[in-house]
């Protein structure tokens, strides 16, 4: 299970959600605190002044006439008892002495300096469990009953009245309110922060797909400087590049024109010359040497158009595309068996440049392998036509390099059998744009597969009528 997003939105947008809950849930626990305190300050305020005035009215009373004044005193926050003499009260914890020495002033300035007065802090019989504990000991104040207050004041005649406080406190249980609204404003807080993330990712992810096409496609569409500054400066380099590529392409195919023009005439006037020559033999091999002279040309030039000019992607029916191609094969009486269907439906691409790309493949099977037959493999995910040969294959480190412009391996250098080494660059250059790849293998029984692999449900939508 992986935990961290692979995305960049989805790792911004997951460092904002949980510093959005890390600053939540500090500013509830501030806010708990603050008004724990407050509340306690003011209650324990009140119960002070309640003590005083009632210390007062028993010491003015005779002792038989006190009973009815500790009934009517009784309730749920404040409870009084008298004794002879001072009541044990178990000592507190340190934790606490500053709320006792607070709350001691508090009575003493509601009294006068003349009443003696002594002031603890004890813990309710109720069990708390360890949190509960802790947070008593440290923050008296937010637990509701946890701990009394036990004042006891001398009276005038010597009795001691023992007044039982618990002072009405901010509970735990308020978290219950404040929950609601921290999901809330987290809520709002993430809509806005996940918009404001995909507002900045989102001109990244589309130079992130200009930057994949760009190999097999430099004359693609501008992309629109939107986003942060930063990466607003960053999608205008790349367009200036990507226009110095396009610039650079169109150059260099304008030159190689020039070049294919200008070899024209001196190779016409070879073939000529050749014609003339009383040496039949080596006439004949002159002739080869213009003939793929010319090719070479030609196959360079077309080359380059392929790297300049973007295809235009249409749905093709690629069981008619296969079939023409190997109709073709077999006018010209080579045999070409097709297996498999496209059973997806058709493909959305350029149908020419897709059947260059397959004609490249039967082409070489039939030239270094003797023989080619295609099998076609469909699914929703992707679609795979493969071309096999019964050749004596390629060596397994060679696999890769007959991909190199010009490159043929030493048995191709027969000029019985031709070729300029461009076929497979071609092939997989087309393959490329359509967001797919040539993949050669050897065949276990012997041969050589290479197979169009293109992926269902590629860049770009479909119209609904097939080429």
């Amino acid at each position: 299970m992986r935990l961290v997003p692979a995305s960049l939105f989805g790792r911004t947008l997951a460092v904002v959600a949980a510093g959005l809950l890390i600053a939540q849930a500090a500013s509830v626990v501030l806010n708990l605190l603050d008004r724990g305190a407050a509340v306690y300050r003011l209650a324990s305020v009140q119960i002070a002044a309640r003590i005083a005035q009632n210390a007062r009215i028993l010491g003015r009373l005779p002792a038989h006439e006190r009973r009815k004044v500790i009934e009517s005193i009784d309730g749920r926050h404040l409870r009084v008892t008298l004794s002879d003499r001072r009541v044990a009260v178990a000592p507190g914890h340190a934790e606490l002495d500053r709320y006792e020495t607070a709350f001691l002033e508090t009575l003493r300035t509601q009294l006068g300096a003349d009443w003696p007065v002594q002031v603890q802090i004890a813990a309710q019989p109720s069990a708390h469990g360890a949190l509960a504990a802790w947070i008593a000991r440290n923050y008296y104040f937010l637990l509701p009953s946890a701990y009394s207050i036990v004042a006891q004041v001398r009276l005038p005649d010597g009795t001691v009245a023992v007044f039982s406080a618990v002072i009405p406190q901010e509970p735990l249980s308020r978290l219950e309110s404040l929950v609601p609204q921290l999901l809330l404003l987290l809520l709002v807080c993430f809509a806005l922060a996940a918009l404001l993330v995909y507002m900045t990712t989102r001109p990244l992810d589309r130079l992130a797909r200009a930057a994949d096409e760009i190999g097999v496609s430099p004359g693609g569409a501008v992309i629109p400087e939107s986003g942060p500054s930063e990466v607003r400066r960053v999608i205008g380099a790349f367009n200036r590049m990507q226009r110095r590529v396009r610039e650079h392409l169109v150059e260099r195919t304008n030159l190689l024109g020039a070049i294919s023009h200008d070899l024209k005439t001196p190779i016409t006037r070879l073939r000529l010359r050749s014609e003339m020559l009383a040496d039949r033999e080596a006439a004949g091999r002159m002739q080869r040497d213009l003939d793929e002279m010319e090719a070479m040309v030609g196959s360079t030039l077309e080359f380059f158009r392929g790297l300049e000019v973007a295809p235009e992607r249409r749905p093709v029916d690629v069981g008619a595309l296969v079939d023409s191609v190997a109709e073709d094969r077999r006018e010209l009486g080579q045999a070409l068996p097709v297996s498999g269907a496209a059973l997806v439906g058709p493909y959305p691409g350029d149908a020419r440049s897709l059947r260059r790309c397959l004609e490249n493949l039967v082409e070489n099977a039939l030239r270094y392998g003797g023989s080619a037959e295609i099998a076609v493999d469909d699914s929703p995910a992707r679609l795979r036509i493969a071309v096999r040969d019964r050749g004596p294959g390629v060596p397994q480190a060679e696999l890769q390099r007959v991909f190199e412009p010009y490159y043929r391996l030493d048995a191709s250098r027969s000029p019985d059998r031709g070729g300029v080494g461009l076929g497979l660059s071609i092939a997989r250059n087309i393959a490329r744009w359509h967001g797919g790849e040539i993949e050669l293998a050897n065949a276990p029984g012997g041969g050589l597969v290479a197979a169009i692999v293109l992926p269902r449900g590629g860049p770009g939508e479909a119209p609904a009528t097939a080429v």
